[in-house]
């Protein structure tokens, strides 16, 4: 599973947390429209099958509601995280 920044319009950098299940699985900075290139997909993260609810937050802001998945064997799931500046 990894997770996608769905941005509209803004230069930003933005340190993410994602858990699975309420568990902490990870982070990554994600740069859309700064020097260096953006970076919008986090590396690809292990689940096992069965159903799951993901979760990502900004590191001391924003937080995406939790959503439940479905792993089948063989699945490749991506959590897109959409995101507008204010």
């Amino acid at each position: 599973m990894d997770f996608l920044l769905q941005p509209h319009a803004c230069s930003s950098v933005l340190p993410v947390q994602f858990a699975v299940d309420n568990i902490q699985i990870g982070a990554d900075t994600f740069k859309v429209a700064v020097a260096g290139g953006d970076h919008l997909k986090s590396r690809t993260f292990t689940v096992s099958i069965g159903t799951h609810t993901v979760s990502a937050r900004v590191t001391g802001g924003y937080v995406w509601a939790g959503k439940q998945v479905t792993v089948a064997p063989g699945d490749a799931v991506t959590d897109t995280l959409p995101f507008s500046c204010s």
